[in-house]
């Protein structure tokens, strides 16, 4: 685009790919909305996501601008100036950000991820006023699906499904709010599981699919509560952070499109058995939770994901970022970088930049670490 990008949530995982994305590709003028104190605390904080995306950080920073703002305040917490600046010269918004814990109260939730989506709109609706607004591209999340069983479609919203948590309640809300604002070009992006670079590992963040890997490889599991058939789908933040940016530029981008493994997704077994034998080992063994077992450390968030009856179908979405030479790996293709990363940086004590992980050489998997 040649005018602005308005993005959200850049301090997440997701986000953090999406900015580094924009900047490789060449973008010129990438706004940044930071939640912080003040002006000058929005660009402390672009500057530590800077620091762990580059090894030079200000070379590479010098089109991007931060901007304070917030989702739970009216507007956005945007000041007059800051919002005529949007105003001005934004033709794109990637909104990333969103509170992604699984169990805070439905209340708290629907502030950040229905409220906050809403703030966003108005802001779209300013930005499309003045005549500048080409898309909206909206992150949801494939599990607004929630506890359906069968194939759930881009166009599937509401199929009778209970939810697991308010993370995903929140964010299906959010989707029918967004079906309402038919005046905009708003694009709704569905990522499954987001995991480690597909060629590097690279994440600063390592929850979901990697607590049970740990668990394991520390010693801690011999048994995971989870079903053998059951469906993980998980994709690698670059697939997802393309799709964003191709959902973005795209002209004849509409509606919803999931950026998943769909029909490549693993089961629980074969993720466990590939994970043993990229390290050698036996697999854990895989057995349904007996009643009044005790849950490992942090398996009480996660372990419902193992737990998973759905198939994700991303016919729309794989045709329109086929056409762009953009297609998404196989699970069992990148499970080996991701656990790679995991070992080099020790689980994430030692971490590297996104651009140090991506000059390094994939090397064979040695003993798992701490």
């Amino acid at each position: 685009m040649s005018g602005a990008i308005l993005l959200t949530g850049a301090t997440g995982f997701l986000g953090m790919e999406t900015l580094a994305q924009l900047i490789d590709q060449g973008q010129r003028d990438i706004v940044v909305l930071i939640r912080a104190e003040d002006a000058d605390g929005a660009q402390r904080r672009l500057a530590a996501i800077m620091a762990s995306l580059y090894d030079e950080p200000e070379r590479a920073g010098v089109g991007v601008r931060a901007m304070r703002g917030d989702l739970l305040e009216p507007g956005l917490g945007l000041s007059r100036e800051d919002r005529l600046r949007l105003l001005e010269s934004v033709e794109g918004i990637i909104h990333c950000a969103a509170s992604i814990s699984f169990d805070l109260p439905l209340g708290d939730a629907r502030a950040i991820n229905v409220a906050g989506v809403g703030r966003v709109v108005e802001l779209a609706r300013e930005i499309a006023a003045v005549g500048a607004l080409r898309r909206l591209v909206h992150v949801s999340t494939a599990y607004v699906s929630g506890r359906h069983a069968g194939s759930f479609g881009e166009d599937d919203l509401d199929v009778g499904q209970a939810f697991r948590n308010t993370y995903e309640q929140s964010k299906h809300e959010a989707e029918h709010q967004l079906r309402e604002a038919e005046d905009l070009p708003v694009v709704i992006a569905r990522p499954s599981i987001v995991v480690g670079h597909r060629s590097s590992g690279w994440t600063p963040a390592f929850n979901v699919i990697y607590w049970p890997m740990r668990a394991a490889e520390r010693g801690l599991l011999e048994e995971v509560p989870a079903h053998r058939d059951s469906i993980v789908d998980f994709v690698p933040v670059d697939y997802v952070a393309e799709g964003l940016i191709a959902l973005l530029e795209h002209p004849q981008a509409h509606g919803v499109y999931h950026l998943v493994a769909g029909r490549s997704a693993l089961t629980t077994g074969q993720l466990v058995e590939s994970h043993a034998s990229l390290l050698g080992r036996v697999p854990v063994r895989l057995a349904p939770l007996a009643a009044g077992s005790q849950l490992p450390q942090g398996a009480e968030a996660y372990l419902p994901y193992f737990d998973v009856r759905c198939s994700f179908d991303d016919v729309r979405a794989r045709s329109l970022l086929r056409s762009l030479n953009i297609e998404g790996p196989a699970p069992k293709d990148h499970l080996g970088p991701m656990i790679d990363y995991a070992h080099t940086t020790r689980w994430g004590k030692q971490p590297l930049t996104r651009q140090a992980a991506l000059r390094r050489v994939p090397l064979a998997l040695g003993p798992a670490a701490d």
